[in-house]
């Protein structure tokens, strides 16, 4: 790992630390993300392997604190941005790990690099080896709501459309998250 990844990587888990807790699970997530960046890395040699791994570790860094009402990828490319810019990073290179990071939700920053189809990629397929489904399913049982994973597992498997092979492999994955989902629903625990 670079210097400049593992500061990144400090500064990530720095900012779970001061904010006091992790109610959004990102301390497992992020860390599941880097492993898929890594596998998926072998397969497209092309990508910038620096750029990639910077944006794993900075493309939540807007979550805390909280609430906000302001989108974490926004304030995730500002923090990033500031961060990079003290350590005197390549503004070529910045641009790059900058528009991985504000593109990973692919909403209304489409990725447009291998590298930001690769964070968004990863941050998706991340959801399906962790436990983030079953939390949410559990959260919404819990407080009566509607559940929203069903919502949020169908955004992640469209989101690995960039790579169709790696959406082909997972999609009895995403099918058998949806059949979990579907039976955790039915149990009445009351």
């Amino acid at each position: 790992m670079t210097v400049i990844i593992e500061k990144a990587r400090k500064k990530f888990f720095q900012m779970i630390d001061d904010f006091g807790s992790d109610p959004y699970h990102l301390r497992p997530h992020v860390p599941e993300v880097e492993r898929w960046a890594k596998h998926i890395l072998k397969k497209f040699p092309e990508a910038d392997s620096e750029v990639v791994l910077l944006a794993v570790w900075m493309h939540d860094l807007g979550y805390y604190p909280i609430p906000t009402g302001v989108d974490h990828a926004v304030r995730s490319e500002e923090r990033a941005k500031e961060f990079l810019e003290k350590l005197d990073y390549p503004k070529d290179k910045m641009d790059k790990v900058l528009h991985c990071i504000r593109a990973h939700r692919c909403r209304d920053v489409i990725p447009n690099s291998i590298e930001a189809k690769i964070i968004a990629c990863v941050d998706s397929v991340s959801h399906m080896t962790e436990p983030m489904y079953f939390d949410m399913a559990k959260d919404d049982k819990e407080n009566n709501r509607e559940f929203r994973v069903y919502a949020k597992m169908d955004r992640d498997f469209r989101d690995l459309g960039a790579f169709p092979e790696i959406q082909n492999e997972l999609k009895e994955l995403y099918k058998n998250w949806k059949k979990l989902i579907k039976t955790f629903e039915k149990i009445d625990l009351k």
